[in-house]
């Protein structure tokens, strides 16, 4: 089976079976052990019901060539991250399709110190060594060590929290994160109510991103009241949070809020399509602002070259300097509840200096010529200021938008963020006129 579609611009996933087999995983594995070159590698798995047939095969390839493997079982992709530090590993294998339906599944590979491999940094020698298929069978078979580290890992959260006196409720989108955070609510106090646990069948996408997700967790909000809302992804990297009226609030909003938290002249770092509340908030207050493109490696990549603190992308990843600059939503979640805290307001209240532009939301179009697409939006935006750190982004005084090629699905995503309703509606009127697809 050709495993090219299946390598991204930072990950690797697909439909387990019909994208991918067992002799792909072998292959794939094998080229990341020998790309890693470590004595002793970590595996962990996300919560889908493909995921222990798949780490089987990674353990079983990875130790064949001799190398060691430390499985610690079911986890959250942030708290793979932190174990790889913790344990001081050169590296790892989590495999998850972070946010992508059931039927998916794949592999996120990351280096010493978690270091996210992506196509600029090392997965494109590890398709290129799986396609080569050419390994040496080791004479001596590797170990495999299971260990948990669930309670070492919630007992680092709450060290960087205080007791929180709070009433929340959380979709989990039926991943590991609920385990995590129901340990969380117990040793620091809060109660929780929870929807969409790990074991349960799941309800909806493990996108939060997309309202037909969060449909849920607004019902029940409706129907009894709780301080917030907290809606995760399946593995746990993205976070959305919702007022105690239900809205979600946009991450450009939630990014504003935790850069004030921080004392000092700082540096930030934001993604391409984040919304413009975060920069502007950030350099008012006398911070450095940079922009990365879009994807995990590359705002961790920012994050570490810049010595940034703290970093956010429009689709709900936070990223934190104390959490090994890795995105993990229940550190962002317990940033948000402490910052509550310590404001004594709730969180609509304390979010609304920061909405002070109306957004399309991305719009997300199937074209087979996206360079064609982009062109044309260049074209018919010509005159404003033009930014390709990522697809192009054009801005005016008044409104910007960006277009860029999805680097995880065939798609091309729009935003357009605006000062207000009328000037948004003109240009997305444009945009429609353009007749991309």
């Amino acid at each position: 089976m050709d495993i090219d579609k299946i390598f991204k611009a930072y990950d690797i996933r697909g439909i387990y079976k019909k994208d991918f087999t067992k002799k792909d995983i072998e292959k794939i594995a094998k080229a990341t052990a020998t790309f890693l070159n470590a004595k002793k590698i970590l595996v962990a798995m996300d919560a889908r019901k493909s995921s222990p047939e798949i780490k089987k095969e990674v353990a079983k390839a990875i130790t064949s060539l001799g190398y060691d493997v430390l499985d610690i079982g079911v986890c959250t992709t942030p708290m793979f991250s932190w174990a790889i530090n913790d344990q001081n590993l050169k590296g790892g294998i989590m495999i998850t399709a972070s946010h992508n339906p059931e039927e998916y599944n794949g592999f996120k590979i990351s280096a010493k110190k978690a270091e996210p491999i992506g196509k600029n940094s090392g997965l494109l020698k590890i398709k290129e060594l799986a396609q080569k298929n050419n390994f040496k069978k080791s004479k001596n078979i590797g170990k495999i060590t299971k260990k948990n580290l669930t309670e070492k890992y919630v007992n680092f959260l709450a060290s960087h929290s205080e007791k929180l006196d709070f009433n929340i409720i959380a979709d989990f989108s039926c991943g590991a994160s609920s385990k995590i955070v129901k340990k969380l609510s117990k040793k620091l106090g809060f109660k929780l109510t929870s929807l969409c646990e790990m074991s349960e069948t799941p309800k909806h996408e493990g996108n939060p991103a997309k309202d037909k997700n969060t449909k849920h967790i607004k019902e029940k909000m409706k129907q009894k009241e709780y301080d917030l809302g907290v809606a995760f992804d399946t593995d746990a990297d993205r976070v959305f949070f919702f007022t105690k009226k239900g809205k979600k609030i946009d991450s450009s909003e939630i990014a504003a809020m935790i850069s004030e938290s921080f004392s000092g002249k700082q540096t930030f770092v934001g993604n391409a399509t984040i919304g413009k509340i975060f920069e502007d908030t950030t350099k008012n207050n006398g911070h450095r602002y940079i922009k990365s493109k879009v994807g995990h490696v590359f705002v961790k990549q920012a994050m570490k070259k810049h010595n940034a603190v703290f970093g956010a992308e429009s689709s709900g990843h936070f990223y934190f300097k104390d959490f090994f600059y890795a995105d993990s939503a229940v550190f962002a979640m317990l940033k948000v509840l402490n910052i509550i805290k310590h404001s004594k307001k709730d969180l609509q209240s304390l979010i609304k200096k920061y909405d002070k532009y109306k957004r399309s939301g991305e719009i997300n179009l199937k074209i087979k010529d996206k360079n064609l697409a982009i062109k044309k939006i260049q074209q018919t935006f010509k005159k404003g200021k033009v930014s390709k750190l990522d697809g192009v982004s054009i801005y005016f005084e008044n409104f910007w938008i960006n277009a860029r090629a999805s680097n995880t699905e065939n798609l091309l995503r729009i935003n357009i963020e605006a000062k207000d309703k009328n000037t948004l509606k003109k240009v997305q009127a444009k945009l429609k006129a353009l007749n991309l697809t």
